[in-house]
């Protein structure tokens, strides 16, 4: 079995400190949780230009993020703890280590998963109630949210490709393929299945995940090579 890359002392210390900005998050907006953080870190690292995770700061929390932690004194510990969980998370995108294998799967995302313990104790202690609950997303779904803001974010530099083109359409197939695990259910997540998989296949959403996982490790490479097939401004 591969070990594990991520600290998860560390994921734990961000989750926390976000807890900070969660609070300050005006009562018309929603907080942004750790795992559409992390999606749009990823899809930074897997993206045609380089960036940081500011960037990501910037883009989910606004230009005066910062400000909330200074009050606490955390904005070190914190710019250490982003840090951390950014390396990690390139790290796994390694393009050395993708080209070696590419059917290795290396990215470990940061999903949070709400069993039916967690739910009952979120229920008990009055942090969610049962509304709430039932609409809590499903796994992965907060995470390619995040992916998919970041790459709309940026579109000027993921979206240079004439749709017609290989690149375009190898370009839109994986970014589909990573849309897909937010589907809801009804016609449209089934006609993606069918268009996608073999009428045997059992899909469910740890599927749409992991091929989702793959594309972005996919990306990661594709952004590497030179490209074709560019729509010239």
């Amino acid at each position: 079995m591969t070990q594990s890359n991520i600290d998860h002392a560390n994921a734990e210390r961000l989750a926390a400190l976000l807890q900070m900005l969660a609070a300050a998050t005006p009562e018309d907006a929603d907080a942004v949780p750790i795992d559409t953080l992390d999606g749009y870190m990823t899809a930074l690292i897997c993206g045609p230009v380089v960036l940081s995770p500011i960037a990501a700061m910037d883009a989910l929390f606004g230009d005066n993020w910062a400000a909330v932690l200074d009050e606490q004194e955390a904005t070190e510990e914190f710019m250490d703890v982003l840090m951390t969980r950014w390396n990690e998370i390139a790290d796994s995108l390694d393009p050395e280590a993708l080209s070696a294998d590419p059917e290795a799967m290396l990215l470990e995302p940061l999903i949070t998963e709400f069993d039916e313990a967690t739910k009952a104790d979120l229920l008990a202690q009055g942090v969610l109630t049962a509304d709430q609950l039932s609409d809590l997303p499903a796994p992965g779904v907060m995470w390619v949210e995040g992916f998919m803001q970041a790459v709309e974010d940026n579109e000027q530099v993921w979206y240079v490709h004439d749709s017609e083109s290989e690149a375009g359409q190898m370009l839109d197939a994986m970014l589909m393929s990573v849309a897909a695990v937010a589907m809801p259910a009804g016609e449209q997540r089934e006609a993606y299945i069918a268009e996608q998989y073999e009428p045997e296949d059992e899909i469910d959403q740890d599927v749409l995940i992991d091929d989702a996982l793959f594309s972005a490790q996919d990306l990661r490479l594709f952004w590497l090579q030179p490209q074709e097939g560019q729509v010239l401004s």
